[in-house]
């Protein structure tokens, strides 16, 4: 009896010990995040992957590896990789127009003519085509999983009426004839769809016309300057 109640500390404490007798690391702490955290940092590993890698990279095992948690953790935030998909372009949403309402903001405040345009298109690009937002929405389309539940589906709206509004203060200060909206929604179609573009295919494109990394930069810079050729004539 006295044995079998002193052996269980005497095993504890040579467990405490590595081979050499000296003391073992003690096992790592389990970090607990709450659910926003956790969730956040799934969707940031998720969107590095689609980065990097295009949407055959949102692979839970590896996003769960990177993040340092089990599978079926991402599974309890996100229910299945379908669920994961629709937060990850929800939040791609969310950022995009927040992202380019605050540029439009920041621009309209030095007076130009609807701010730096090269600034607000630059957000545009970055957002699609930099972290493989317009590849994950180009093969949720091509799949039939766009619609499946979707919120956040008036974000271009959104982004196409701020721009409006800026427009028409810029007139109205300035004396100008007011633009009509449906030109506004042009220029964003335009834009969008030149990031879309070339998060598709601009690359290969732009590598077979002998185009390096800063030739695409001077895409972009040549086509912000198109569409603000394009706003100066609307004067």
């Amino acid at each position: 009896m006295s044995s079998s109640v002193k052996n269980p500390p005497e095993t504890a404490k040579s467990a405490a010990k590595g081979g050499d007798g000296t003391a073992a690391k003690p096992a790592a702490k389990r970090v607990r995040r709450t659910a926003d955290e956790a969730r956040r940092l799934i969707l940031d590993a998720a969107e590095g992957r689609l980065a990097r890698q295009g949407p055959e990279g949102l692979r839970l095992q590896d996003i769960a590896r990177d993040v340092g948690i089990s599978h079926p953790a991402i599974l309890h935030h996100f229910e299945s990789r379908e669920g994961l998909v629709r937060a990850l372009i929800g939040r791609a949403n969310r950022q995009l127009r927040d992202t380019l309402l605050s540029a439009l903001d920041e621009g309209g405040k030095s007076g130009s003519r609807g701010g730096n345009t090269a600034y607000h298109i630059g957000h545009v690009f970055e957002a699609l085509s930099d972290r493989g937002t317009a590849r994950l929405f180009s093969w949720m389309l091509l799949t039939g999983r766009a619609n499946a539940g979707q919120p956040d589906n008036t974000v271009m709206g959104e982004i196409v009426d701020a721009i409006q509004a800026r427009r028409e203060d810029h007139a109205r200060q300035t004396g100008e004839p007011v633009p009509d909206r449906e030109d506004t929604l042009f220029i964003a179609m335009l834009t969008a769809s030149a990031a879309f573009g070339e998060a598709i295919i601009g690359r290969p494109l732009a590598e077979s016309a002998g185009l390096d990394q800063d030739g695409l930069k001077r895409f972009r810079l040549w086509f912000a300057q198109l569409v603000n050729d394009h706003l100066d004539s609307k004067k």
